[in-house]
């Protein structure tokens, strides 16, 4: 007898929001984002329209509705970058639904891996 089909999976980029950063001419210091309390786990779609990820395409439980939102937001606001399988058909049905024109696919998970790395260099 055969095996039930396994969940679909995608490879994709995740990483954690960050703790605090600073914000504003002030340098107010400020936990989390707008959208996104510390730590909150987000999927990030790859870089979009050349703009070297400086803003990323990113799923993740809103703060405040507790529902998952896609939002763009600066790279800056995420540490811990890794290369991940996502299983959870809610986030795979955002990622692949896409954000505004933002449509485009990790291809393998060597390139996630590959992004990952390169991210975690960088200051």
């Amino acid at each position: 007898m055969a095996s039930p089909p396994a969940e679909p999976t995608d490879w994709c980029l995740v990483g954690n929001i960050v703790e605090e950063h600073e914000y504003g001419e002030a340098k107010e210091i400020r936990r989390g984002t707008k959208h996104f309390t510390p730590g909150t786990k987000v999927y990030c779609l790859p870089p979009q329209r050349g703009d070297g990820y400086d803003k990323v395409v990113a799923v993740g439980i809103c703060r405040k509705s507790r529902r998952w939102i896609i939002v763009v937001m600066s790279r800056e606001l995420i540490t811990n970058w890794r290369a991940k399988q996502v299983y959870k058909p809610a986030v795979l049905r955002r990622l692949r639904q896409g954000y505004d024109g933002f449509m485009t696919q990790w291809k393998s998970a060597k390139e996630v891996r590959l992004m990952a790395e390169s991210l975690r260099r960088k200051p």
